[in-house]
């Protein structure tokens, strides 16, 4: 599925925002993907899915409806043909590395291996 990322780049961005605020709880779902849900109450939810393709070495952003349909999906581009794709791959590549950190609850474990380690 191929969306124009104009189409698609405000909410892109304020997802980014919500994760950099740790306002959106991000979970592993498979080896090399996160999902957050973000429920409406009685008028449904959306979740979003950040994966990467350890063969083209990309990632996607998808998001669906309650029901599982795909609204769009975005994916990382290392050679963006427009400013739009552009800012739409940063924004990818950054929404991964968050969703991964606080998923993986990386900076609990760095602390907690410093201390470990100064006990040594």
């Amino acid at each position: 599925m191929k969306s124009d990322p104009a189409e698609y780049k405000d909410i892109i961005r304020k997802l980014l925002e919500k994760t950099r605020q740790r306002k959106v709880d991000w979970e592993k779902t498979f080896s090399s993907s996160f999902q957050c849900t973000l429920a409406a109450g009685d008028t449904g939810s959306f979740s979003f899915t950040v994966s990467a393709n350890s063969e083209t070495e990309s990632l996607t952003l998808r998001m669906s409806d309650e029901n599982r349909n795909t609204i769009f999906a975005a994916t990382s581009n290392d050679l963006p043909t427009s400013p739009d794709e552009e800012e739409v791959s940063q924004m990818i590549e950054e929404i991964y590395d968050l969703a991964r950190r606080q998923a993986l609850k990386i900076e609990q474990k760095l602390v907690l291996a410093s201390t470990l380690l100064d006990r040594v």
